[in-house]
């Protein structure tokens, strides 16, 4: 069975493990019983932990069960759980998460009957508690538009006589900045102009970007069938038109916008059915969508390329089934120029982030924000010294999930992945550094260390190397050995000069979530011990941050040089 089987399958497998106990056994009607027993218990809502126990629990529901008689039921509840979180916590970011989610449901199910519902929900969200005044009226006016029929209809008219009409903006003249090398510290790629060529059968659409992105590509069926694309990590440009009008062929509008904190959408609106493909291509960077169809076909499918030959044989179940999920990515990767040999683009990841602090330090120092520094200065560091392309997979405080970052690393042809963390123990007293590749763990200090950042417990772990056992001779395990090896001698040697008591504590292996799926050398650093006194101070230090950066930019370094010796054998 081919590796990417392997690797999806292992995916798929290492998500049940990091559920909470017993949430796969729980239906919607037991979810739904939680939901009312917290909203009716004052003493219940007054402790952050409970609302978000909930919401894993309903993020678990709708993510597994896609088919279930209740899933729209499931988002709307999701929805209304952030809801009721952002008005206990006043928080404005639980509030955002709350429209976030509402808008989830539009998007998913518009001709659901709790879709005029959330609508209006995160209208009021946006006048009530975020004072976003414009928001709550394009919420309101999309719910009067596109929903006529819907029984909210009355309260969004009476709103929107209420609220002042937003001002027309003029489109800001820019410079197009589509051409420029992106270098930028922790800036995200940029989605800076949409094109298109349209005819009766068939539409191109080309979306112009300043760096390589995932796409994510979804439908959404019905009479006003609509295909969307969810770029991630990706920002507008300034001035860049919201909405394109096509009005022919295949294509009404195409519509571009920030879904969330990590996600820009790019929203095609169908006059019918059609087939689809996309393409990544590179210098410059742009995602490019053709559109194919007629009246005569029924459904929106995937086309595969011609080059891709006969179709995979039936007899290998595994890719049967991967092969019929429902929201199938087909992406073709057509780079325009031949690259040589050696490191080119390498992804640095900042581990936890947003609703995921990580470790937590003396005096509230969190994991989270003490790595996102830490990857900023190193990717400067990996830029100016190597003069190679440097990626993050979080510039901010976001939350990711742990699969997330190496399928970001995968999808933009990465050649080395590096995930940054701080370690820490209960007593306080451990210290030390060391560096980590995917492996079976072979002590139990490894396991706990890969229990801590997987967040599972030691036992899911043994379950874990039970799964990772045949997948051994599969992955890169040699080539990351290495790295480890390089970046953990240069640490080392980089910081002794310059600091007392730093303790080696080696290269060891164990089996980290965030490292699995990987298709490129890839390493787990712990930079230190959070957990220690001494530590905490040397991890939130600007000059330790760059010492350890430039560290690690030899040990990348003399990484590289063994590749080209082994090239030239």
């Amino acid at each position: 069975m081919k590796l990417k089987y392997y690797l999806t399958f292992l995916m798929f497998l290492i998500l049940l493990l990091a559920v909470p106990c017993g949430a796969s056994a729980e239906n919607f009607s037991t979810l739904r019983h939680e939901y009312q027993r917290l909203i009716q218990s004052s003493q219940l809502q007054r402790q952050r932990q409970n609302w978000e126990k909930l919401i894993l629990k309903f993020d678990y529901f709708t993510a597994r069960q896609p088919r279930d008689k209740n899933i729209e039921k499931g988002y709307f509840l999701l929805a209304r759980t952030w809801d009721g979180l952002s008005k206990a916590s006043g928080s404005r970011i639980d509030a955002k998460e709350a429209i976030t989610h509402y808008l989830d449901l539009v998007d998913r199910f518009p001709h659901s009957r709790l879709a005029d519902d959330s609508l209006l929900l995160a209208a009021q969200i946006a006048e009530q508690q975020l004072d976003d005044k414009v928001a709550a009226y394009n919420y309101y006016l999309q719910l009067v538009t596109e929903m006529p029929d819907g029984d909210m209809v009355g309260e969004a008219r009476k709103k929107l006589t209420q609220l002042p009409v937003p001002a027309k903006k003029k489109t800001a003249v820019v410079v197009d900045r589509s051409q420029q090398h992106y270098q930028s510290v922790g800036d995200s790629p940029r989605l800076v102009k949409i094109r298109y060529w349209s005819g009766p059968e068939y539409t191109r659409v080309v979306l112009d970007l300043t760096a390589p992105v995932v796409a994510e590509p979804h439908y959404l069926k019905g009479k006003d069938p609509r295909l969307y694309f969810d770029l991630l990590y990706t920002k507008l440009a300034v001035g860049l038109p919201a909405i394109v009008p096509i009005r022919n062929g295949l294509v009404k509008q195409v519509r571009a916008s920030h879904f969330d904190a990590q996600r820009t959408r790019v929203v095609l609106d169908l006059n019918r059915a059609a087939e689809y493909k996309l393409a990544i291509l590179e210098n410059p960077h742009r995602l490019v969508i053709d559109i194919k169809g007629s009246p005569l076909q029924q459904g929106l499918t995937a086309k595969q390329p011609e080059s891709q030959g006969a179709p995979v044989a039936a007899d290998d179940s595994i890719a049967s089934i991967l092969n019929s999920a429902a929201d199938r990515q087909v992406v073709l990767h057509v780079p325009q120029e031949t690259h040589d040999e050696g490191i080119h683009l390498i992804v640095v990841d900042a581990g936890h982030g947003g609703r995921d602090p990580g470790a937590i330090g003396p005096r509230n120092v969190y994991e989270k924000d003490v790595v996102l520094k830490m990857a900023k200065a190193l990717a400067k560091a990996l830029r100016q010294q190597l003069g190679v392309k440097v990626l993050l997979t979080r510039s901010d405080d976001r939350y990711l999930k742990l699969r997330e970052r190496t399928e970001y690393a995968n999808q933009v042809g990465a050649d080395l992945f590096l995930s940054l963390h701080a370690n820490a123990t209960a007593n306080g007293k451990a210290y030390g550094i060391e560096t980590y590749f995917l492996n079976l763990s072979k002590n139990n200090q490894a396991a706990e260390v890969a229990a801590r950042e997987n967040g599972t417990t030691l036992q899911e772990v043994g379950n874990l190397e039970a799964i990772l056992f045949d997948l051994m001779a599969n992955a890169k395990i040699n080539e990351s050995s290495r790295l480890a090896a390089e970046v953990q001698q240069a640490l080392v040697a980089g910081l002794r000069p310059h600091y007392s008591r730093i303790k080696d504590l080696g290269v060891k292996q164990g089996p980290f979530h965030v490292l699995l799926g990987a298709t490129m050398p890839s390493v787990l650093i712990e930079m230190g011990f959070i957990s220690n006194s001494r530590e905490v101070k040397r991890l939130t230090s600007s000059n330790y941050q760059k010492r350890v950066a430039a560290a690690i930019v030899k040990g990348v370094k003399k990484y590289s040089a063994t590749i080209d010796q082994v090239a030239r054998r």
